[in-house]
């Protein structure tokens, strides 16, 4: 298959940015068209079933969705996956499991996404709520002393340990060895919570001998090109009884313990809330069986990716970089990367004067703070590469 192939799963997407180079893939990754025919079915199966249209739902949609997550992660029990609008709203779920006990311990980094953050500072306000925050500005220059950081801190037990995959704002990413050996510092009763979201269906995972032992978050809105409302989680086996709980978790078969008024499931559908438009479930089983149909697996998507990648740092001006005082926040080899490349801007001024000028020149990046990120996705090939290198050549001539 050539770089230019998998354009033509798009169409739709690119006419719609026709004259635009969309470099942020990683913020909202373009749907294949198929997603449209599946948007529609989901529409036809809810004019012929209304109310009766949560036997599908429940009975084949979810299920294909679990399978196709299981085959991404390499999980052998798709039955452990929850689904919700958002991974946030799964988050808050798993932290309601501690509602009602003296005190809340969480380790977590500095550089998590947004809603954990600000979540996460909330509760900090509450006295018996404690927070403790390891810094990981320096995990690139510094890997195995954030690690042994991290170890050290749970040392400490905490409730909850949270950290991502692949962070947000640098498209540095954790190895499956790497967390792996991290976990194996987690001791009863630290639950363990990995985000995943700029991992999954982007770098290849591999959860087989983490499964049973974390907590790792997702969704389809980014890589897993089922756009909104596809978060998932995958869970432990246990009796999990969050207080933060709706109707969809009475579908299951519900055990209640002794005295308990609310009983809940073994598997997954105990951290199920309440109703949710589930097209996006249908745009995502589409997008997959699509991929799985042409053999485009995790592992070919990383590698072309990188590929393209690879062709943006062998020429980017050199008048970018040192013209705007951008610092690049990725090893030149891209090892083990996200698929999104960080600039950092000496100003948030700054930054934000850069990306209005990329937006002028008609590319459209995003940007975190004074970071810019330049995210690349299957519908781009190495001539949409090149007109990007041009575009920041003629801006970077512009600046001086």
């Amino acid at each position: 298959m050539t770089h230019s192939d998998h354009k033509r799963y798009y169409t739709r997407f690119l006419n719609g940015h026709e004259g635009k180079l969309h470099f942020a893939a990683h913020s909202h990754h373009f749907w294949p068209d198929v997603t449209r025919e599946a948007q529609l079915r989901y529409w036809d199966d809810t004019a012929l079933a209304s109310d009766e249209k949560w036997n599908k739902v429940f009975g084949e949609v979810m299920p294909k969705a679990q399978k196709h997550i299981a085959e991404i992660l390499k999980l052998k029990d798709p039955h452990q996956i929850v689904f919700a609008p958002n991974t946030h709203e799964l988050s808050t779920r798993l932290l309601s499991l501690f509602v009602g006990r003296p005190g809340l311990s969480v380790l977590t980094t500095s550089n998590e996404f947004h809603s954990w953050r600000r979540q996460i500072l909330r509760l900090s306000e509450i006295p018996e709520v404690n927070v403790s925050i390891v810094s990981s500005e320096n995990f690139m220059k510094d890997r195995r002393g954030v690690i042994n950081e991290l170890k050290k801190e749970l040392t400490k037990k905490p409730d909850v340990f949270f950290l991502s995959q692949v962070f947000f704002d640098s498209g540095v990413a954790f190895t499956d060895e790497e967390l792996l050996e991290i976990s194996e510092a987690v001791e009863s009763p630290t639950l363990m919570v990995v985000d995943g979201y700029h991992g999954f269906a982007a770098i290849p995972t591999d959860l087989s001998q983490l499964e049973g032992k974390i907590f790792y978050l997702g969704g389809g809105y980014k890589y897993g090109q089922g756009g909104e409302g596809v978060g998932f989680m995958v869970i432990p086996k246990g009796n999990w009884r969050p207080a933060y709980t709706g109707w969809f978790a009475e579908y299951a078969h519900l055990t209640k313990p002794q005295g308990a008024l609310v009983g809940y499931s073994d598997d997954w559908m105990a951290f199920m809330g309440a109703t949710q438009d589930p097209s996006g479930l249908y745009r995502f089983n589409a997008t997959w069986d699509l991929f799985k149909s042409e053999y485009l697996t995790v592992e070919a998507i990383h590698n072309f990716v990188r590929d393209l990648q690879m062709e943006f740092l062998k020429a980017i001006p050199k008048t970018f970089i040192a013209g705007n005082n951008l610092t690049p926040l990725f090893d030149l080899n891209l090892k083990w990367h996200g698929h999104f490349l960080t600039f950092e801007a000496a100003t948030l001024e700054e930054a934000e004067d850069i990306q209005e000028a990329l937006k002028k020149a008609r590319v459209l990046i995003d940007r975190r703070g004074k970071r810019l990120r330049f995210g690349f996705g299957l519908y781009h090939n190495k001539a949409d590469v090149h007109q990007l290198l041009e575009r920041l050549g003629n801006l970077a001539v512009k600046t001086q």
